[in-house]
């Protein structure tokens, strides 16, 4: 692969030469970086007119990437930056060989994590996530123990699993599963989950009776919603 940067017209891109049959073009987030994949063989002249054909399109994209801060896909490689009970710590991979198990270093904010050789993305996430796991199944018992006797209620479980919700509450047998990923929020967003799902053990839809019960027992739940949800 050949890469190389351009200017066309008044947009920077940054042209890859590959070993492909067709062009393919990308607008990455945080800063709205324009990519552009072409064969070995197309001439330069074709993939000017492709640029200026896109050019209201790839302007919009770039305006709504950075209108809504949208950030660019994590990696799960040194340098980048991860959350832990609401704080910023850089991601620093070591070699299993060097290390047997995650480390978090809170005076530098720093998270070694080890990893075998020529790991893959999805191979760091998942030990990353072990981290979250661990430290929420830790954090849990207080928190549970406070909020049980805020609302009144006590679940018969709670477990921890990686899901797209925050948490869930099945209330036939009254188990709560809460997101792992909340170890990576400031704690004050565990206990809104937390009071959120054992509300649910007397209420279990989302009406007014249910808003009522978070006023009661949580009066700040839509302010830490949206801290939750940043």
């Amino acid at each position: 692969m050949i890469t190389k940067e351009v200017k066309i017209d008044d947009l920077t891109i940054k042209l890859h030469r590959k070993n492909i049959k067709n062009m393919y073009l990308r607008v990455l987030p945080p800063n709205g970086e324009i990519i552009i994949s072409a064969p070995h063989f197309l001439p330069h002249e074709e993939i000017v007119n492709f640029v200026r054909d896109r050019k209201d399109w790839i302007l919009k994209k770039q305006e709504l990437i950075i209108s809504n801060e949208i950030n660019a896909p994590l990696k799960y490689k040194s340098g980048e930056t991860h959350y832990l009970w609401g704080k910023e710590y850089t991601l620093q991979l070591v070699s299993k060989e060097d290390l047997k198990k995650t480390v978090v270093d809170y005076d530098k904010n720093i998270i070694y994590l080890p990893v075998p050789k020529r790991s893959r993305k999805e191979t760091r996430e998942k030990i990353l996530n072990e981290l979250y796991r661990k430290e929420l199944k830790k954090a849990i018992p207080p928190v549970l123990e406070k909020c049980s006797k805020r609302v009144g209620k006590t679940p018969s479980e709670v477990k921890v699993r990686n899901m797209k919700n925050w948490g869930n509450c099945r209330y036939q047998d009254k188990r709560i599963t809460l997101n792992l990923k909340l170890a990576k929020k400031d704690p004050i967003c565990l206990e809104y989950v937390m009071i959120h799902e054992l509300c649910h053990l007397i209420e279990f839809n989302h009406g007014k009776k249910f808003k009522k019960l978070m006023d009661i027992h949580c009066p700040e739940w839509k302010k830490i919603k949206k801290i939750l949800n940043e």
